[in-house]
């Protein structure tokens, strides 16, 4: 298999990550069931990122980094990927539905950013960790 199979192989897996969490909480936390409706899933899953979610994300996202030698930016995009997703889905089965989608994309981001910094902290994790497991040579 090629390299950039198993990289997006991998930002799929991530994928799949992000969007189980993201339903597991949205399932767990006690909250309002929106109305069936034009932003029923993505009311859904905002109402399911909460500061507690953000904080699972940065763990996962320390995960990420510590296992793969994936890109940050777009390991940390790919966890929250299910949001974009679903807000590009509604506009096109609800048209008028999202229309300030420029903005909701940068909450997006928003989102996405507990989950870049946890991959970079566990991608500096891993490089710690290698580092001291490899001798070093003498006058270093």
């Amino acid at each position: 298999m090629s390299s950039s199979v198993k990289h997006f192989f991998n930002y799929f897996l991530i994928f799949l990550a992000g969007t189980a969490i993201i339903l597991l909480v949205s399932k767990v936390q006690p909250h309002t069931t929106p109305d069936p409706g034009e932003y029923y899933y993505s009311n859904t899953l905002r109402t399911g990122y909460t500061v507690w979610t953000a904080i699972i994300f940065f763990v996962a996202g320390i995960i990420v980094g510590v296992i793969s030698k994936l890109n940050p930016w777009l390991a940390g995009l790919s966890l929250i990927f299910i949001f974009p997703l679903v807000t590009l889905y509604e506009g096109t089965i609800y048209r008028g539905s999202h229309n300030l989608l420029p903005f909701e994309l940068v909450i997006f981001f928003v989102f996405a950013l507990p989950c870049v910094i946890g991959v970079y902290a566990g991608k500096f994790i891993r490089n710690k960790s290698f580092n001291k497991a490899l001798p070093t040579k003498k006058g270093e």
